[in-house]
């Protein structure tokens, strides 16, 4: 019988990749992206943001957002109103555009592990 599990997880952006979440790497186990949430608590600058899902199946990575503006005092779902579902191993990394670290990223995740 399959186990769920509710996780998540905080990081401040930076304008190096980092990486926020990573699913569970034994076969058959997925994650379901409920949220992640990109705020700029910087209350005058703009930043940008890029987030990706690096694929450890063998697919292309594939870009949630790439260069997608966060206005100052602002948050962006990237989610949206779909879910994402990375598979086993599946990751996700945010990169800012900035050093500063005024993005903070925000990661809502149900783990369904075989």
């Amino acid at each position: 019988m399959a186990t769920e599990v509710f996780k998540n997880a905080y990081i401040n952006v930076t304008d190096s990749a980092q990486t926020i979440y990573t699913a569970p790497t034994d076969t058959g186990d997925v994650a379901i992206v409920l949220s992640l949430r990109i705020t700029n608590v910087d209350g005058s600058s703009n930043d940008t943001i890029t987030a990706e899902v690096k694929d450890q199946g063998g697919s292309d990575d594939a870009k949630i957002a790439h260069t997608m503006t966060v206005p100052a005092d602002s948050s962006l779902e990237l989610a949206g109103s779909s879910k994402l579902v990375l598979e086993a191993g599946d990751f996700i990394q945010v990169t800012g555009g900035a050093a500063s670290g005024d993005l903070e990223a925000f990661i809502s995740v149900l783990e369904i592990q075989a």
